[in-house]
């Protein structure tokens, strides 16, 4: 199962602004439950607050993968959102950071072991190059975004 794969123009926010990492993160379930990827938004977000507290999913260089793996996940699913202005977000370093690309990773509990483990691997392979962070963020549109994956995945 492949990153790009389970992105949709849909659950893409280009030039959003968020007040809080928990508004980020409800926007985001808000996109996927739309396409039906969640079937129940609360579980879900729930899930990735939960997932919040254990461990900082800020990891430098503006971005967030926050995720969660929850039974109201019909399906794996990815949202993304480039942001215009920075929401603070809780870093590594017990520190709130600036972060302007949000990576959303909804994963049924079906599926937590591989297809978890290797969509954080894609994500993270594909988001520590610079370039491909900043082409990304200079992206006009999601189908856009989606080209920058594709491309960058082959």
């Amino acid at each position: 199962m492949k990153l790009v794969d389970l992105i949709y123009k849909e659950s893409i926010s280009i030039g959003a602004s968020f007040a809080t990492a928990e508004e980020a993160i409800e926007a985001l379930t808000d996109r996927l439950c739309a396409l039906g990827k969640i079937k129940h938004r609360d579980q879900f977000v729930a899930a990735v607050l939960d997932r919040e507290k254990q461990g900082p999913t800020a990891f430098g260089e503006g971005l967030a993968v926050p995720h969660g793996k929850s039974d109201a996940v019909v399906e794996p699913c990815v949202a993304f959102a480039i942001l215009d202005s920075s929401v603070k977000w809780a870093g590594m370093d017990e520190e709130d950071e600036d972060v302007d690309i949000i990576v959303l990773l909804g994963i049924p509990l079906a599926h937590q072991g591989d297809t978890h483990i290797a969509l954080l691997s894609e994500l993270t392979c594909l988001l520590i190059d610079d370039e491909f962070r900043d082409a990304i963020k200079n992206s006009v549109s999601a189908e856009a975004l989606i080209e920058q994956i594709r491309t960058a995945s082959e």
